[in-house]
């Protein structure tokens, strides 16, 4: 009984860690749509591309909440193989968008504090 009781831990405790890994992509889609928002003005077609990578990203987390431990190693495993350079891309321009996103913040944050009395 030891043994099942161990599996059946490690397997709630796997759930949870992919539940909060899915709300933790949904965090950072929110975050990319928002660099995207702050690059439409001077880069509208750039924009375009990190909107459509949210979106993805957003996808990805409800793929996350559905599907087993097992077949999401699994199919990451068999794209990676297939399109590494997708990957690559997909986490240069996530990288690209939150930086973006991050710095925009920061400048907004000083001149608030720029302009207190």
């Amino acid at each position: 009984m030891q043994a099942e009781d161990a599996i059946t831990e490690a397997e709630q405790a796997a759930e949870r860690k992919k539940q909060t890994g899915a709300n933790r992509v949904d965090e950072m889609a929110k975050a990319v749509h928002g660099a995207a928002d702050e690059l439409t003005q001077q880069l509208p077609k750039a924009a375009e591309f990190v909107h459509a990578a949210a979106s993805r990203l957003e996808e990805g987390a409800g793929a996350l909440r559905r599907r087993s431990v097992e077949d999401l190693m699994r199919t990451l495993n068999d794209f990676g193989r297939k399109e590494p350079l997708a990957i690559f891309g997909g986490a240069v321009l996530a990288g690209f968008a939150i930086s973006r996103f991050l710095k925009s913040s920061a400048d907004n944050r000083q001149s608030s504090a720029d302009n207190r009395p």
